[in-house]
């Protein structure tokens, strides 16, 4: 890896300013007082990204943002440490809704469609982004493609950016749902490296209800025969499915106070990419995933506490085969 390559690069096609709203419980028709409020420069990737780079990782940040609003996603950057590789299109990014209830311990999330593109604008914002990325990937650089296309750009865009990083050296990490994990796993001519999809995005890939983690755990086994080299299925409070070369187990997670469940998908996807990079084996560096998101959903503010908080809950995760 050259000097000026990245350790982990994050690509976030849709970003997203997260509005999160703080409730002492949610009630559908019913007038509201907030406990608090905040705005964050949000989106799958930025959201790994942050997490990342403050666990030591050289990171940038790549994606869309719009030109009209960036200010809150510059500002975080520079404050977190990340290198800004965000093309600007014309536009305002999105803004999504989060309204989290202390009462359940959840979040309910209203999630805004994004800049729209037609096919002129699509080629121009992805040969931008193929430049922007290109002097910052080496060999080994992981690169995650996270979250949801914006209006009007296919899953072509994506398979050709793949493609381009994976001619560089990098690891691919897909961290996306649905219709497009399943146009990425079909037409990349080589399988992920890493996939992190939740229960509901793995559902809505094999098309039909896995309700336990027997049915998940086959599910995750059969993407590890199509080539994928690592799988973790978060299950929410349930934990998570994780398989890779040795088996296949059942991560359960240590019991918390849950302030908010948003980032906590985010974390755990960065710290398991950290311990990857750090050298540490699989399944143990999904745990150390999962211990991140442990600590994050203790706190409404985004960031981890110091790492020595985070090996504890650590040794706090059981692991079952499955």
């Amino acid at each position: 890896m050259t000097a000026t390559a990245m350790q982990l690069i994050t690509v976030t096609p849709n970003p997203a300013i997260d509005h999160t709203v703080s409730l002492d419980r949610l009630e559908p028709g019913a007038v509201h007082r907030a406990r608090a409020e905040q705005f964050e420069a949000g989106g799958k990737g930025i959201g790994v990204a942050a997490v990342a780079a403050a666990l030591g990782l050289r990171t940038a940040a790549s994606g869309w943002l719009g030109d009209q609003n960036p200010q809150l996603f510059e500002r975080a950057f520079a404050e977190r440490g990340i290198a800004d590789a965000m093309v600007r299109v014309p536009g305002h990014t999105r803004t999504n809704i989060k309204l989290a209830d202390a009462e359940r311990g959840d979040s309910t999330d209203i999630n805004l469609a994004g800049i729209a593109f037609d096919a002129e604008s699509t080629a121009q914002a992805e040969a931008a982004l193929l430049a922007r990325l290109a002097p910052l990937v080496g060999e080994g650089t992981w690169c995650t493609l996270a979250g949801s296309l914006p209006p009007g750009v296919g899953v072509e865009s994506l398979l050709r950016l793949a493609e381009a990083l994976r001619a560089r050296g990098a690891r691919l990490m897909v961290d996306t749902g649905g219709k497009v994990l399943g146009e990425l796993l079909d037409r990349l001519p080589a399988a992920p490296d890493f996939l992190k999809p939740n229960r509901a995005e793995l559902e809505e890939l094999v098309g039909q209800p896995l309700p336990a983690a027997a049915d998940v755990a086959r599910a995750a086994l059969a993407l590890r025969a199509r080539g994928v080299g690592l799988v973790v299925v978060s299950l929410g409070g349930d934990g998570a499915v994780i398989a890779g070369e040795g088996g296949c187990w059942l991560a359960l997670p240590p019991r918390v106070p849950v302030a908010t469940t948003v980032g906590a998908g985010d974390a755990l996807v960065a710290g398991t990419l950290a311990a990857l990079v750090e050298g540490q084996a699989f399944p143990e560096a999904a745990v150390f995933g999962m211990a991140c998101a442990a600590a994050r959903i203790q706190r409404i503010a985004p960031g981890l506490p110091p790492r020595a908080e985070i090996e504890t809950l650590v040794a706090r995760i059981v692991l079952q085969p499955v």
